[in-house]
């Protein structure tokens, strides 16, 4: 009864019948497609084993970071100078950044930015990048300016420098888009003028995330 009323039905109703056929080719088609790019990607990640990059920062030095002046005490005044080491640890995948830009925040609030040049880094490659960040900016809030002063009396003021940049992924001969990277190095540094003996500076790992 079954096979002679879909019989009726198709002899009825033929573009459904063919509707459903194409129904469920395509969704064989899709399965087996979803399958095979499951079983590309898997391969391709034993091959190439991907690894997150890293970033060191070598060395930083606070020129000068005061607040305050007659006409506006919230005014920030800074420079700041650092070194550091961005690193690609994979060793069959090469990485171009692009638009590339380094910030500089103290209690979460930017107060200087630098654009740098893009670059591109080979297999398990290194590469030294050295933002510089000065001039003056308004520091929002109180409870920050307060804060600030705090740690300037202390010898340590504690800022974060991000840099950002647009990955490109070059394996073999081919170039791929990539993630952004996004990678934070939160830094402890010695106050400008602070007293002999106070704390150097230290390396300092930085976070690394896309």
């Amino acid at each position: 009864m079954g096979s002679g009323s879909r019989a009726a039905s198709c002899l009825c109703c033929p573009f459904k019948c063919l509707a459903c056929g194409l129904f469920s080719c395509l969704c064989s088609i899709l399965v087996s497609l979803l399958v095979t790019a499951g079983v590309l990607a898997l391969i391709l990640y034993f091959v190439f084993r991907p690894q997150m990059i890293a970033a060191t920062v070598d060395s930083a030095s606070l020129a000068q970071f005061a607040l305050g002046t007659p006409a506006s005490p919230a005014l920030l005044q800074y420079n700041l100078t650092l070194a550091m080491t961005v690193r690609n640890p994979n060793k069959r995948v090469g990485l171009y950044y692009d638009g590339v830009e380094a910030l500089a925040l103290f209690d979460g609030q930017r107060f200087g930015f630098a654009p740098l040049d893009p670059f591109f880094q080979g297999h398990q490659a290194s590469t030294e990048v050295k933002p510089a960040f000065g001039g003056q900016q308004v520091l929002e809030g109180d409870v920050t300016q307060a804060n600030l002063r705090t740690q300037l009396a202390g010898g340590a003021v504690e800022v974060e420098v991000k840099l950002n940049a647009k990955l490109r992924v070059k394996v073999w001969a081919f170039k791929v888009p990539g993630p952004r990277a996004r990678i934070s190095c939160p830094l402890s540094l010695p106050a400008p003028g602070a007293a002999a003996g106070a704390p150097a500076f230290k390396p300092t790992d930085c976070k690394v995330w896309f």
